[in-house]
């Protein structure tokens, strides 16, 4: 059995990847590196800088990891930078090394793309609003049109807070629902929806600036020993498929970019197209052992 380790992306929870058991080759294990803050350790405090967070996921991998275990590591946007500094503390404490390491929609850790927060360019807003809209249930909506209003101002909200204070701040329902003091008791669970937005952002801004102090700060880069295969979207407003190509510097060995039909989200509406290939990149590590 070969072991997939998934690091989730920015506010993000590593058990987005369960659908995934679903696709994978059945001598595939799935693996999920949560992190602190969110998902299943939600009520563990949020880590500050990258070196915090790359120091639980080692912990976190050791623990869930077997000697003569073979393994493969993925992370997925702010993940994947996460994932590089994991594999440093892989590379260093002489633990055998995953035979294959997988990065998805981000920039490379030497980029910039990280070094500004996403509330400074409106033109990434409409990936944040689709996002978002998957975090809601449609049950909370009357429709589709009501969903997409509710995502759409509040973004909007959030870029204006941004602009005029420098940070993200919770959202209040009184901006949100302008009939709100007449209304509490029918905008009771949408307003359980704003209070999951306002976790959500506040979890986002966290891992921002964990990676803009990491890439503005003075790092070590190092070539990553194992192959490398990358994952971009052909729709990526967020990490554009330029930036995305970055990774080839880091890599020490075998790259490979395989672009994908879709957004910013193809791990998550487009993984159906990404697992076939991972399936066969371990089909053939099989073969070849």
């Amino acid at each position: 059995m070969i072991k997939l380790f998934c690091i989730p992306g920015g506010a993000a929870s590593a058990t987005a990847y369960l659908p995934w058991t679903k696709v994978l080759d059945r001598s595939i294990r799935l693996c999920l590196l949560e992190v602190p803050g969110r998902g299943l350790r939600r009520n563990e405090k949020s880590l500050e800088t990258m070196d915090a967070v790359a120091d639980d996921l080692f912990e976190n991998l050791k623990s869930q990891l077997k000697e003569d275990d073979d393994y493969m590591i993925l992370g997925y946007c702010f993940g994947a930078v996460a994932g590089y500094e994991l594999y440093r503390r892989i590379l260093s404490s002489g633990m055998k090394l995953p035979f294959r390491v997988f990065f998805c929609a981000s920039d490379p850790p030497d980029g910039n793309t990280y070094k500004t927060s996403i509330f400074t360019d409106r033109n990434r807003e409409e990936e944040l609003q689709e996002t978002l809209k998957r975090y809601f249930h449609p049950a909370l909506f009357r429709n589709n049109e009501e969903l997409n209003d509710f995502v759409c101002k509040y973004t909007s909200l959030c870029y204006r807070n941004y602009e005029a204070l420098g940070k993200v701040i919770p959202v209040e329902p009184t901006e949100l629902f302008e009939d709100y003091e007449e209304h509490k008791e029918e905008y009771y669970d949408r307003c359980k929806a704003l209070e999951f937005a306002n976790h959500t952002m506040d979890l986002l801004d966290i891992d921002q600036k964990i990676v803009q102090h990491y890439q503005n700060g003075d790092n070590d880069y190092f070539k990553i020993k194992s192959d490398v295969t990358v994952f971009a979207g052909n729709r990526d407003t967020m990490t554009t498929l330029d930036a995305v190509k970055g990774w080839e510097r880091v890599a020490g060995g075998v790259f490979d970019l395989e672009v994908i039909d879709g957004g910013h989200l193809i791990l998550i509406d487009g993984y159906q197209n990404c697992l076939p290939i991972i399936n066969e990149i371990v089909q053939k590590y099989e073969k070849a052992g």
